[in-house]
């Protein structure tokens, strides 16, 4: 009985390190307007949250359960299948105020794949908000890549006025089966802690307003001038990256 559970239960969440750390009162930067949510159970989904925030700049927020999970998600297998099978919301332990998520345009949503689904705070999270004029970037950690299109439609369900990158999925082969792989997964492009500006550059973040930049200092008396992101005047328009011309971002690769 033990082996049933625990086979599934693998196949479809990601192994991570414990994560024990409290977390920090959440202050806002006041420099940027992208922020990154996410839920870590252990440390794989943080550890990419992390690794965004060194790429953009962003402010971050880590999403936790009212009701604590065990310190090993093994052990509280039943209760995890039981959210996502069921489509439960367990209540986040805290949220972030109206005004300061309003303050923000874009945000990155960081998940493991648990039981074919997000972890389902997560959903709570984001159904807390009206978040019709945000962009949406998902990220999702796992173990196996089977049941990344489930999750991904999921977090779109749960923010569905928003926009999102990438602005499609693959179509859900099954929308009403989340229990058997459909091998629908194809093309849904997820980053690593290896490639996140890799990632960052595919998915174009940065070639439009989604850039998270709340502010652009630049020369008006000469408009052809091009400048860097942080206001740094450049000899040339650069090969590989973002900069600034009339006032406008540009991205060039």
């Amino acid at each position: 009985m033990a082996l049933a559970v625990a086979i599934p239960f693998a196949a479809s969440c990601s192994a991570e390190e414990p994560q024990t750390e409290q977390q920090q009162p959440f202050e806002p930067s006041g420099k940027t307007k992208t922020i990154i949510v996410y839920f870590s159970a252990e440390g794989h989904t943080k550890a990419v949250a992390e690794a965004i925030r060194e790429e953009t700049g962003s402010d971050i927020f880590r999403i936790e359960e009212a009701d604590e999970y065990a310190a090993n998600p093994y052990d509280d297998s039943d209760r995890i299948q039981n959210e996502a099978y069921n489509d439960l919301r367990p209540e986040a332990k805290t949220y972030l105020p109206e005004k300061q998520i309003a303050a923000y345009d874009t945000i990155f949503v960081g998940t493991p794949i648990w039981w074919h689904q997000p972890a389902m705070v997560v959903c709570t999270f984001l159904e807390h908000y009206d978040l019709s004029d945000k962009v949406i970037i998902p990220f999702v950690t796992f173990g196996a890549r089977t049941y990344l299109n489930e999750t991904m439609q999921k977090l779109y369900k749960s923010t569905p006025n928003s926009e999102h990158i990438p602005a499609q999925l693959p179509e859900d082969v099954d929308p009403d089966n989340i229990r058997q792989p459909q091998n629908d997964d194809d093309g849904i492009d997820v980053p690593t802690t290896r490639d996140v500006r890799e990632w960052l550059e595919r998915i174009g973040y940065g070639k439009g307003d989604n850039s998270g930049i709340s502010s652009i200092v630049y020369d008006t008396r000469n408009d052809i001038a091009v400048y860097s992101l942080s206001g740094t005047r450049l000899n040339a328009i650069p090969e590989n990256g973002i900069y600034v011309m009339n006032g406008r971002k540009y991205y060039s690769r």
